[in-house]
């Protein structure tokens, strides 16, 4: 940019906390790829000299409330972008409220994140799947295959363990499953011998989970030394893990995940995010995903920065309520609960790329699923 261009240009400061480090780190530098990708390509169109700036919360709650706090307290933050699933977004939506800063967040479960608050957020913004809808999916995926429709569920105690683990008990036989095992526990429970002897003992042809990375390649794990093997498997955030298979030791392979992004999903831009970013991550994954919807995030922020006309918090957050409009996660308007819902399809880890393997309502994806062997052929 010529230097007299960017002086005829508003200066403004966007920050983020994000988890570049720690048990959440692929979700975090990929937002932040998607965050800088929008700044670059729209600042100067909307008239803005966007200084952003990065903090890493190395994935703890407390270090991401702080950060956030001083981002806005110390370095003039007039909104943030955040933060990746309910326990960084919660808090980060905290400080947002109170200092009267606007935030707009992804990769975070809607209902997981309205159930922090009892009177509703003013400040934060949310763009990602509502659980209800993406509880579903599981089940909508399951009937495409032939299985004894007993399932077995993996659930942490994280605020999206336990909004989805209660909504899979709830809705099961809506969709004719029945649950015939439910362990629940602490983040970092690593060993899961116990659990899945239960598992396999209940005769589940189908394995549904919501835990962090680590714990879902010890369950992978014990379920191998058990010589467990369910027809489906779905990790939950777990799955969405960039080169989860690999990560897993081949573990990962023919493991199913609900996404918001595929290849074939047909949102705005889609091939070109992926010609971009395949080579880097080494195959269509939940990574580029989250790019998607930071980019989305932050162009969001951006769009309603220039509607505002101002740099003032307060007008910034009235625009970004008034927002309506397609961009590359899908289309964007918030609702009263200041959320925007995207819809989840499900994908299956097939070699290096996350294959679309079913549409949101339903309908066969592109591509068949295969039945898991824990790493070994899939059928």
């Amino acid at each position: 940019m010529h230097p007299e261009e960017a002086g005829r240009l508003r200066a403004v400061t966007i920050g983020a906390t994000l988890p570049t480090s720690g048990a959440l780190s692929a979700f975090g530098t990929s937002l932040e790829l998607g965050y800088r990708q929008a700044i670059e390509e729209l600042s100067a169109r909307h008239g803005l000299a966007v200084r952003l700036l990065v903090s890493d919360n190395r994935s703890e709650p407390g270090l991401a409330s702080q950060q956030a706090r001083d981002l806005i307290a110390v370095e003039g933050a007039v909104a943030l972008l955040g933060g990746a699933t309910p326990p960084l977004s919660i808090p980060i939506s905290v400080v947002a409220e109170q200092l009267e800063v606007p935030v707009v967040l992804t990769v975070t479960p809607i209902r997981a994140w309205l159930g922090a608050t009892d009177r509703g957020w003013a400040w934060a913004w949310d763009i990602f799947f509502d659980e209800l809808q993406m509880t579903r999916t599981q089940f909508l995926a399951s009937n495409l295959v032939l299985t004894n429709r007993r399932v077995a569920l993996f659930t942490d105690f994280e605020e999206d363990g336990v909004v989805m683990g209660a909504l899979w008990e709830e809705t099961a036989s809506d969709f004719g499953y029945e649950i015939v095992y439910h362990a629940e526990f602490p983040v970092g429970l690593g060993a899961f011998a116990d659990q899945v002897a239960e598992a396999r003992a209940a005769d589940a042809d189908v394995v549904i989970a919501q835990v962090m990375a680590p714990d879902g390649r010890a369950l992978l794990e014990a379920m191998r030394d058990c010589d467990y093997s369910p027809k489906l498997v779905f990790l939950e955030k777990a799955g969405n893990t960039g080169a989860w298979p690999r990560l897993t030791g081949g573990l990962g392979e023919g493991t199913l995940a609900a996404n918001w992004f595929a290849e074939g999903i047909g949102t705005l831009r889609e091939a070109e995010f992926v010609d971009r970013y395949r080579d880097r991550f080494g195959g269509v994954d939940s990574n580029l995903g989250e790019v998607v919807l930071g980019y989305t995030a932050a162009a969001v922020l951006l769009d309603a920065i220039e509607c505002a006309g101002s740099t003032e918090p307060a007008a910034i957050n009235a625009a970004i309520a008034a927002t309506s409009g397609e961009y590359p996660a899908g289309w964007v308007e918030f609702d009263a609960a200041h959320a925007s819902a995207q819809p989840a399809v499900m994908t299956q880890w097939q070699g290096t790329d996350m294959v679309l393997v079913m549409h949101a309502d339903g309908s066969p994806g592109p591509c068949e699923i295969r039945l898991s062997t824990l790493g070994g052929a899939l059928a």
